[in-house]
């Protein structure tokens, strides 16, 4: 669900928020030259390596919270103004196409954004090691969720990761308190227990357990799956998916349906439990803050009913996920365009500057650098207070793989784990749905 604050994240507060006096116009050094090249005249300052290049950025809308757009934009607005040089933006909810079409005709995109891995555009994307390097340097080493991503078993790196999305617990603490509950239950058995009574009163929680939401879709039923001991692959890159723990976890899933939860949530997009949350239909849903950020401006009631947890713990241990939104480099950008697209990626994500992203996202997008802890870019509502403690439990898709696979990338892209939940939450049959998403996997290891 889109929303827009009645105030919008200006270039002002982006600066005042970041702690800068002004924005920083160098360049990577490699980009920059240092002096006017031989035959220049004397005296006559060379042309930065920046000088009429345009950046054609391509990614899709933070539409849940659209205040981060703006934090991009007007940084780089003012940085394109620094450096004699144009940023373009397009964006579009349904970008995969786009970023094909752009691949595939070698123009319209030199920077993209998207959230499954860039495993899947390999061969479109540039090594951006060098531009990882400093920032991972500056932020006390990127969490290994950034390397197992973004990395390559050659070392290099396909993309610069933005931060981490990570699924909280959302819940409706009045209720829970009813059912002699201060917080929500611990492990998901007692979870279980207590949306049962919850349900009975017309209270179901709405777990995302369907392949019609990429980012719901993809979080929700691994916080479950991976609880149970239940994995996508083994260390050695062998396929894990089929196992008793897998279909453990799928019969916990199937029972979780049929008696606590909301019979649509097989169905769910990315916007259907916020809906139901935001219309008091659910007593528990798992989502990042876009429920109780809009709450707190349009029904204030009800989000002081609510609060957040961490994930329950199940029979292998407590999970959290986390997917990875990135920035990465199309290979068809060459000279000057290329110079000023890294030295826009390069000024970006100085913690200075890029602190002011994370600040605006108040726990929706969470850093991947341990130094970003003692920064001021956390929430400072206590019911968001959780965000510190997600981002170091976060894993990725496929994180028992050293490093990330195309065909991990692939399960994650086509949300396979999310249609294995909800076929088998809709047939009570956890043997047909596993076998049937095995085919899938089958099918897209061919593609791999």
């Amino acid at each position: 669900m889109a929303f827009t604050y009645s105030q919008p994240f200006t270039r002002r507060t982006f600066l005042k928020s970041a702690g800068m006096m002004t924005v920083g116009a160098v360049a990577l050094a490699a980009c920059v030259p240092a002096a006017a090249p031989a035959g220049a005249p004397a005296g006559e300052a060379a042309a930065p390596a920046t000088e009429g290049a345009t950046v054609r950025f391509l990614g899709g809308p933070w539409s849940f919270l659209p205040e981060l757009d703006v934090v991009i934009e007007d940084f780089a607005n003012q940085w394109a103004a620094e450096n004699n040089a144009t940023v373009t933006f397009e964006r579009d909810a349904q970008v995969l196409p786009k970023i094909q079409t752009a691949i595939e005709t070698g123009s319209g995109a030199n920077i993209i954004q998207y959230s499954s891995p860039p495993q899947i555009f390999a061969n479109a994307l540039i090594d951006v090691s060098d531009l990882t390097a400093p920032i991972g340097e500056e932020g006390g080493g990127y969490l290994p969720n950034a390397s197992y991503q973004m990395g390559t078993e050659d070392g290099k790196w396909l993309g610069v990761p933005l931060g981490q999305h990570n699924w909280f617990i959302n819940y409706r603490q009045d209720w829970l308190q009813e059912e002699g509950y201060d917080t929500f239950p611990d492990t998901w058995e007692e979870a279980l227990v207590v949306g049962k009574a919850l349900k009975e009163k017309g209270r179901p929680y709405g777990m995302t357990f369907s392949d019609q939401a990429s980012g719901d879709g993809n979080g929700v039923p691994r916080l479950v799956l991976w609880a149970f001991g239940g994995k996508e692959f083994n260390e050695d890159g062998s396929l894990a998916l089929d196992s008793e723990e897998t279909l453990a976890a799928l019969e916990f899933a199937i029972q979780l349906h049929n008696d606590a939860g909301d019979p649509g949530e097989i169905g769910y997009d990315d916007g259907a439990n916020n809906a139901a949350f935001l219309a008091s239909k659910l007593s528990m849903t798992a989502n990042v803050n876009t429920i109780y950020l809009p709450a707190t401006k349009n029904d204030p009631a009800l989000a002081e009913a609510m609060n957040h947890a961490l994930p329950p713990q199940g029979p292998a241990g407590r999970f959290g996920y986390g997917q990875l939104p990135w920035w990465g480099v199309l290979n068809q950008t060459t000279g000057a365009d290329l110079d000023a697209t890294l030295g826009l990626i390069s000024e970006f994500f100085k913690m200075d500057n890029f602190g002011a992203f994370y600040k605006a996202g108040q726990g929706y997008i969470l850093p991947l650098l341990p130094n970003y802890e003692n920064e001021d870019i956390w929430p400072e509502d206590p019911k968001l207070a959780i965000a510190k403690d997600m981002f170091k439990l976060a894993l990725p898709a496929g994180h028992a793989l050293p490093q990330q696979t195309k065909l991990a990338a692939l399960i994650q892209d086509k949300i396979l784990i999310g249609k294995l939940f909800s076929q088998a939450c809709s047939t009570g049959d956890a043997r047909a749905a596993l076998d049937g998403v095995m085919k899938d996997i089958a099918d897209l290891e061919l593609l791999a």
